[in-house]
């Protein structure tokens, strides 16, 4: 797909979505993606580090389609957490036998409690910046995006509890009981927000991919016929790494270097298509 500005970062945090989702064993065995990674439930750090990327980087696509500027402190701080959790890994004791349960069968142990604790804490932290940022916007799709964020703080401060008492308090089976609730609100929330994600995005950026999605194509395709790029993979390489507007002024600055170069015009039917492209450039800046 042609990448918009915002696009970007959802790109990113998607390609860190799936990866979290893969070592979690929903394609290839659990057992199996441990195996080759010592068989010590290194997948469970890694699908926690997946998804701590996941969000940072969905955060920064909310931020820029909602054109919110950037505070760099608050911006950078889930980052943080990730060598205290890679630390805090390092020293939880038998971590061996692989089991999707690996959190809960050693919370017994502090350094569990912290890195588990850390991680939703990250979580949490990032959740509540993007309905922060959102405050002023929480109406129409933005106020089901944001009650879709609202029920995964809900669901990651209950895993918080559950850390909280299992650990520091005698209160184990309320502790579970509470811990419970995890999967159920995450996953409703996560769906809800995708989906309010998905549908405000394409509301947003359907107009400017109508605009100039012909045009992008269309000058590409003169590119790669008349051989204007000396590398015949740029005309697609600019297709798909840069914004449509980018990519379509790009690719007129291409081809007048090319007509400049070999001392020619383009056909004027070819020439009047360029023209009433950059006049549509020139409308809008």
């Amino acid at each position: 797909m042609v990448k918009v500005a915002e696009s970007r970062a959802s790109w990113v945090a998607s390609i860190f979505g799936l990866a979290a989702l893969y070592v979690l064993g929903t394609v290839t065995p659990l057992e199996d993606i441990d195996r080759y990674l010592g068989g010590i439930n290194v997948t469970n750090l890694l699908q926690a580090v997946f998804a701590l990327l996941a969000i940072f980087f969905f955060n920064d696509s909310v931020r820029r389609l909602a054109n919110v500027p950037i505070v760099r402190w608050t911006y950078y701080a889930p980052l943080l957490s990730i060598p205290i959790m890679v630390a805090s890994f390092s020293l939880i004791q038998d971590k061996a036998p692989t089991a999707a349960d690996f959190i809960d069968t050693r919370m017994d142990q502090l350094a569990t409690a912290v890195y588990s604790g850390i991680y939703m804490l990250a979580l949490l932290f990032t959740v509540l910046r993007i309905i922060y940022m959102l405050r002023h916007k929480a109406k129409g799709l933005y106020a089901t995006f944001s009650a879709g964020l609202l029920v995964v703080a809900a669901a990651v401060s209950c895993h918080i509890t559950y850390v909280v008492l299992f650990y520091f308090s005698p209160w184990d089976a309320l502790a579970r009981d509470i811990g419970a609730w995890f999967d159920r609100l995450f996953y409703v929330g996560l769906s809800v927000t995708a989906a309010g994600w998905l549908i405000l995005f394409l509301s947003k950026q359907l107009p400017r991919l109508h605009l100039w999605m012909i045009d992008a194509l269309w000058l590409t395709a003169l590119r790669m016929r008349v051989r204007a790029d000396r590398s015949r993979v740029s005309p697609a390489w600019d297709l798909f790494n840069e914004t449509l507007e980018n990519g379509v002024y790009k690719s007129l600055i291409v081809l007048h270097n090319y007509e400049r170069v070999n001392l020619m015009d383009f056909p004027d039917s070819v020439q009047g298509r360029i023209s009433h492209i950059e006049a549509k450039l020139d409308a809008r800046t």
